[in-house]
């Protein structure tokens, strides 16, 4: 199976799962592209265990091999699965976001920190095209995971010089500590989608040996 996990407070429709979710379509490779935050409150009482374990539930539910393609906190979450999931046999992580709780920490200051705590964290939600209010879990949850997880499968990750949310200095980092990972670098920003002909061209050349495309 070709799982594609989304970004922070994205979903299944934005403009990078549904394009790849096409294009792997068109050469006959299915990719399942779950919401990871489902239910009219999903978003708000979402944390990246709760996220991961739809992935999960999906990779469990589906005949391996499996290769997972993730953007950002799902470029993480799928780098988090394949150290846990022997069933994972290849990454693709477009713009993964290492160091999770350490970046949080690091954007919110001790005032921002308390009112999230104590209201929620108003943030905006692409999917929804709304504001939403993320529940303290989240935070709390993220203080668990490690900042670089172990990966010991062939990963491509994808990263733009212009990234501005995720520094293309922690995904180089990641690459260095993991036998088996590349890196390319492309001129564009967070969303990568100056750079969707590319990475389809990368990503499918790359997973061909699990899904045979």
């Amino acid at each position: 199976m070709l799982l594609y996990l989304h970004g922070f407070a994205s979903g299944p429709s934005s403009t990078k799962a549904t394009t790849l979710a096409a294009r792997f379509a068109g050469i006959g490779v299915p990719v399942d592209v779950p919401d990871l935050t489902p239910g009219e409150d999903g978003f708000e009482r979402s944390s990246p265990s709760s996220m991961l374990a739809v992935a999960e539930r999906r990779l469990a539910e589906a005949a391996p091999p499996h290769a997972v393609i993730g953007s950002s906190l799902g470029g993480y979450l799928a780098a988090v699965a394949a150290s846990r999931d022997p069933s994972i046999e290849r990454l693709v992580l477009m713009a993964p976001a290492f160091r999770l709780f350490e970046r949080w920490s690091r954007r919110l200051g001790p005032a921002e920190l308390e009112g999230w705590r104590a209201r929620g964290l108003e943030v905006d939600h692409f999917a929804s095209g709304r504001k939403r209010r993320l529940g303290w879990q989240f935070f709390e949850d993220a203080q668990g995971w490690p900042a670089f997880p172990e990966v010991r499968v062939p990963t491509l990750c994808i990263a733009g010089r212009r990234d501005e949310t995720i520094p293309l200095e922690d995904v180089a980092a990641f690459v260095a500590r993991t036998p088996g990972a590349r890196l390319v670098e492309v001129d564009d920003g967070h969303e990568l989608t100056s750079s969707l002909d590319l990475i389809f061209e990368e990503a499918r050349a790359f997973l061909r040996p699990v899904t045979g495309r």
